[in-house]
Formats: structure tokens, C-alpha cells, sequence
């Protein structure tokens, strides 16, 4: 039997999503609306088509977790240390007359709190790519913990399709098709003639819309997630994803997981509300080799 379903052309796909990601940052460029105008953002393509799928259709509760769902996941912040310097728990919760530039998600004077996500290796390795440090820096890091108080709250996971290629997603559709063909044609061979067949419409519709939005997840963390030049204008490149994340506020979302553009391994967590975690444990001091 055939292929049934057409997955080709993704390269077309990611020039559509980097075109209209490229549209919705000049728009913010050119003051058409504000980062924290959501109803105007919306009439932006990208962020259109993005709420269409992810909002309208339900795409959003596929990448949607709870903070219980970290449970034993460690969680980390890093910092590069002044000669001498001997830092306390204070030293890595975010002060906005510290933050001057645009991070990501946040605007500067925003004291969101941005931690590495992953295991104990990991998070290190991510928090010293994060914090851009070199050899022979002296390095602070200091693990945290999750407020049991918020367990409840949502968070959107934007890496849920970093670690599948586009063959394993598109062959648990065509799975399903070939087994929807097999059922109808041996009922057909039972019956002697072609019997009128339906597909469970129902799972079909959510087995599709959980593979676009697996599908779209991919291209955009391939496509929008890059590195950001340390001469490139900050306000301009972040400008989208401030907006991004005012979307999924409006949403009742209170983090954020997302892959890092600088390191191999881990991932990194930002909570609008800061006591959403809070440090703990000694705080260790090395010198990066």
C-alpha cells in the first residue's frame, strides 16, 4: 500500500512561518501596535494563524503542562562573578533597576525570573551558555526549587517537538490512515461489497490537530529560536516574543519552557512570578575551564 498522506514541502512551510515572523516583527518595529496589544497583535498573520491553531482549534492543551508535571526535573540560575565576589541567595533573584536590556520574554526592568531546566549537568552547561561566560570566569550558580503553592498553574512547553523528527511525526499519521484503509477494505471482503465506512471523525480531528501542532512547534523552534548577535538590536529582535508571551498570559499561562539557542543541552524556564520558585542550597563558586 502507498503512501497515503503528502508530507513534503517543508522547506515552503518554513519560509512561510520565517516571512510572516519577519512581518509581525517589522509591524512592532514600525509602532503599528505595542508588544502588550494583544487584539491588535492578532491581526498580524503570524500571530492569526498561530492563535487559530493553537487557541481556536485547542492546539495549545497538547503543549500545555502543569508545574507538578516538573517533579524531580532540577532547576538552576547562573551568574558570572565579579574578582572576589561572594554571592548570596539575593544575588540570582532579578532586580529591575539591574535589568537595562530586553531579555526573550521581558521588556527591561521586568523581573521575570529566567532558570535552566533539565538534569544536574545540563542545567549547569545551559546556565554558563546563558550567561555567555568564557574561560577562567568565576562562576556562581544557584539551584532553586518550586513553590508548592503553584503547583496547579499552567505552563506552555515549547520544546514538545525538539527531540522528534518530521518522519516520526508524520508516520504516526500515516499509522492511522493505513490502519482506517485496512479496516475498510476487509470489511469490504467480508461483505462483498464496499460498505459504508466512516472514520471515527472525532479521532481523526485529534490526532491531526495534535500533528500539526507537533509539525508547526517544530518549524517554529527551528525557524524563530536562533541566536542572537550581541551587536544585533534587542529591542527589535525580542519585540516578538514579549508579545508572545502577553498572548499567553491573556491566556491564564503563568511560564514559559523553551529551548536555548546557545547551549546543546537543557532548556530554560521563565515565570512571570518570581516566587514561583525560590533559591535553595549552598551556592557553588568555580572558575569555568
Amino acid at each position: 500500500m502507498g503512501q497515503i498522506f503528502d508530507f513534503g514541502d517543508i522547506k515552503n512551510n518554513e519560509r512561510t512561518i520565517r516571512k510572516t515572523w519577519d512581518e509581525f516583527r517589522a509591524a512592532l518595529s514600525s509602532g503599528t501596535f505595542s508588544y502588550d496589544n494583544i487584539e491588535e497583535a492578532k491581526k498580524c498573520t503570524f500571530l492569526k494563524v498561530y492563535n487559530d491553531l493553537f487557541h481556536d482549534s485547542f492546539g495549545i492543551e497538547y503543549s500545555t503542562i502543569k508545574l507538578t508535571e516538573l517533579d524531580g526535573t532540577q532547576i538552576g540560575r547562573g551568574c558570572v562573578l565579579k574578582k572576589d565576589e561572594a554571592p548570596d541567595h539575593e544575588r540570582f533573584i532579578p532586580k529591575k533597576e539591574f535589568i537595562t536590556d530586553d531579555n526573550r520574554f521581558s521588556p527591561p526592568g521586568v523581573e521575570w525570573l529566567y532558570l535552566a531546566l533539565g538534569n544536574e549537568t545540563a542545567i549547569h552547561q545551559c546556565a554558563q551558555a546563558e550567561c555567555r561566560s568564557h574561560v577562567g570566569d568565576e562562576f556562581g550558580f544557584c539551584h532553586f526549587k518550586f513553590n508548592v503553592a503553584f503547583a496547579d498553574i499552567k505552563l506552555v512547553d515549547l520544546t514538545i517537538a525538539d527531540n522528534k523528527t518530521y518522519e516520526q511525526l508524520n508516520q504516526v499519521l500515516e499509522t492511522y490512515a493505513q490502519k482506517q484503509v485496512k479496516r475498510g477494505k476487509k470489511a469490504a471482503k467480508a461483505l462483498g461489497r464496499i460498505p459504508q465506512y466512516n472514520v471515527n471523525k472525532a479521532g481523526f480531528k485529534r490526532l491531526f490537530t495534535e500533528w500539526i501542532v507537533y509539525t508547526y512547534s517544530k518549524l517554529l523552534s527551528e525557524q524563530i529560536f536562533k541566536p542572537i548577535d550581541d551587536s544585533a538590536d534587542k529591542e527589535t529582535m525580542y519585540a516578538p516574543f514579549q508579545t508572545m508571551t502577553q498572548y499567553y498570559s491573556s491566556l491564564g499561562y503563568s511560564d514559559i519552557i523553551y529551548g536555548s539557542t546557545v547551549s546543546e543541552v537543557g532548556r530554560n524556564i521563565v515565570l512571570f512570578n518570581q516566587n514561583i520558585a525560590k533559591p535553595c542550597g549552598a551556592i557553588e563558586k568555580y572558575t569555568i575551564l
